[in-house]
């Protein structure tokens, strides 16, 4: 069975919507901005959404938005995978700085799971599973989803990958060094870290083929089980997911056209996926990352990713990085405009805390 992307719909700080993402991302203009209200005496920029609306209302109107074209679609036949890494965090920091006791605050609202249990009482899906594996989360729903779909398990899925800016995280980020008090530099020289954001991105896939879909083509997945915080200096564990994806959609690295990277802004991060990227595809095969423009999502990335991903083939363009200064001194083709192309086969990779790594493959379908 093949598995298509039937409909995609996000919400971060570059844009309310999918398109308006995009055209952000290819002007080069940050959602980004400086927040003082996340860590104590320090203002810091982090990707906040510029909306009022509750996040898990943008949550529903994000799936709303993805379903209402789909044909002959039907809740009750749909499973429901979500990604996330915080939650209801947000909901139980609200409560305990209102409150100032934990009083008010209830396990199933703070749980990874409250996110699918709203969806499943305002849609009605027939079943639903959460993830929470650091910023590969959504990534990894999709890869179940890729198995399930592909192994005649399920006909549709619809996929949810969703953080919102706690001040939990925030700080913890901060705390392990790797917030940067600028905006974030993807591959350049003088990176310091990353820009905390809060993002949703709702993809819809199905065995079924709809009318100007995408494809994933294949998934890998590894895990470093190096150390807790930091992938492995070699690249071993993202070497194994690229080559596991690449395998599973039966091309050769010769054939992906544009490898959106994790590309965090992190020195650990970027050094160790150029050489992992260079290992197998050389410096031929152009590769950005968007995360000077959304900021990085956490669990919502992979998901987000693989919208902006299936954007780049339907408009035929591949996206540049900003924010960049000094290139990284690395053996990759990074891309700092966009180029027209005929984008036909995409790699997108998504990398965690823990040594999660999970690598996709997107393809362009041809119409009949």
């Amino acid at each position: 069975m093949r598995v298509y992307i039937n409909g995609y719909s996000a919400t971060c700080c570059a844009g309310m919507d999918i398109e308006e993402i995009f055209d952000a991302i290819l002007e080069k203009k940050s959602g980004v901005s400086y927040q003082n209200s996340y860590i104590d005496g320090l203002t810091i920029p982090l990707g906040k959404i510029q909306e009022s609306a509750d996040f898990f209302e943008l949550i529903k109107k994000n799936v709303a938005n993805t379903i209402k074209n789909l044909p002959s679609f039907n809740a009750k036949e749909t499973t429901l995978l979500v990604g996330s890494s915080v939650g209801g965090m947000c909901y139980a920091e609200d409560a305990y700085f209102r409150d100032h006791n934990c009083e008010n605050i209830t396990a199933e609202r703070l749980s990874i799971r409250s996110i699918a249990d709203e969806l499943v009482d305002a849609f009605g899906f027939k079943s639903a599973t959460s993830f929470s594996t650091a910023c590969t989360s959504s990534s990894v729903a999709i890869d179940l989803a890729y198995d399930m779909i592909t192994n005649d398990l399920v006909k549709n899925v619809i996929i949810v990958g969703a953080d919102e800016l706690s001040r939990s995280a925030v700080n913890g980020f901060h705390s392990l060094g790797i917030a940067s008090e600028a905006p974030t530099k993807p591959f350049d020289r003088a990176r310091d870290g990353i820009n905390v954001a809060e993002g949703i991105a709702v993809l819809a896939l199905s065995c079924f083929q709809s009318k100007g879909c995408a494809e994933i083509l294949g998934c890998g997945s590894s895990s470093d089980a190096y150390n807790i915080t930091h992938p492995h200096p070699e690249g071993e564990g993202a070497i194994a997911a690229m080559r596991e994806a690449l395998y599973n959609a039966g091309l050769q690295p010769s054939d992906i056209d544009y490898i959106n990277a994790h590309g965090t802004g992190t020195v650990a991060n970027d050094e160790t996926e150029s050489l992992a990227i260079s290992a197998i595809f050389g410096n031929q095969t152009p590769i950005s990352s968007t995360k000077a423009i959304t900021g990085h999502t956490l669990g919502a990335c992979g998901a987000l990713e693989v919208a902006i991903s299936a954007m780049c083939i339907k408009h035929k363009i591949i996206p540049p990085s900003a924010n960049i200064d000094n290139k990284l001194d690395s053996d990759i083709n990074l891309i700092l405009d966009p180029i027209k192309s005929d984008v036909q086969y995409i790699l997108s990779n998504a990398f965690g805390f823990g040594g999660g790594n999970v690598s996709i493959v997107i393809g362009g379908v041809d119409e009949d």
